[in-house]
């Protein structure tokens, strides 16, 4: 039930944040921050499909090419359990490597799928102008939901 609640309130959280900031400013990725929480407290072995499935949702919903934010999701979520092993999430210093180098793999991913499918306008030298000002606020945002996550996860004990 916890994740359907997280998956679902970033959802609507992200349609609000999207439709405030408009077409001219990129907004932070919360979908790909409540997919890295949620795959924190669960095993890889769940926390993967998992990941896939948030991402194939946000393709469904988005109606985009089905696959790239799917594929984008499940290396983010791979590049979170393989760097958690080197740093620790409770660390800011790791928090900062973590989400970086998670966020790094999630646009490699979608820039895999979209060089698999010929997508000429997903150019990565075109989109510096998306994927940087994207991984900045999400960055800033970061410690806040995460400090929000955990207060409500001391809560809900």
């Amino acid at each position: 039930m916890r994740i359907i609640l997280i998956a679902v309130s970033a959802f609507l959280l992200q349609g609000f944040v999207s439709g405030l900031l408009g077409d001219s400013f990129t907004p932070p990725d919360l979908i790909y921050l409540a997919t890295l929480l949620l795959v924190a407290s669960i095993s890889p072995y769940a926390g993967l499909p998992l990941a896939f499935a948030l991402g194939l949702l946000q393709d469904l919903l988005s109606a985009g090419y089905p696959g790239l934010h799917a594929v984008g999701l499940l290396f983010a979520a791979y590049a979170y359990y393989r760097l958690s092993r080197l740093v620790h999430w409770d660390e800011l210093a790791g928090q900062v490597v973590i989400l970086g180098g998670s966020f790094v793999a999630k646009w490699l991913g979608i820039l895999l799928v979209a060089f698999w499918l010929r997508l000429s306008n997903f150019n990565p030298l075109t989109l510096w102008s998306v994927i940087l000002p994207e991984m900045l606020l999400t960055l800033l945002i970061a410690p806040f939901v995460i400090r929000l996550s955990q207060l409500f996860a001391v809560r809900s004990k």
